[in-house]
């Protein structure tokens, strides 16, 4: 498990607050008139933090997937485990004599 993946939540957080920081900031800066380098920044700094966001919902995505045929393999092993208990429980009944 990478970095990222272990603190995704807190990543997850910081780029949101990030993204709507810089929102109002730019609102700020620009109907004060000062449309300048800081508005490139929180520009860019709202791109930085969407790009975040994308990938952090690739990474849960991913993380589900796996999750999802884990469960599926363990549901069919389970399955498996529960028709051949069933059929020794048969052969055993077909095995016994009639009393």
């Amino acid at each position: 498990m990478s970095l990222f993946e272990e603190h995704i939540d807190a990543i997850e957080i910081a780029a949101k607050t990030a993204s709507l920081v810089c929102f109002i900031a730019i609102f700020a800066l620009v109907f004060t008139g000062h449309a300048s380098t800081p508005l490139a920044v929180a520009v860019v700094v709202i791109w930085v933090s969407r790009i975040t966001l994308y990938q952090i919902k690739e990474t849960r995505a991913r993380g589900d997937d796996a999750e999802a045929a884990e469960e599926g393999e363990l549901r069919r092993e389970q399955q498996r485990a529960n028709r051949e208990r069933e059929l020794r429980l048969e052969i055993r009944r077909l095995q016994r004599p009639d009393r």
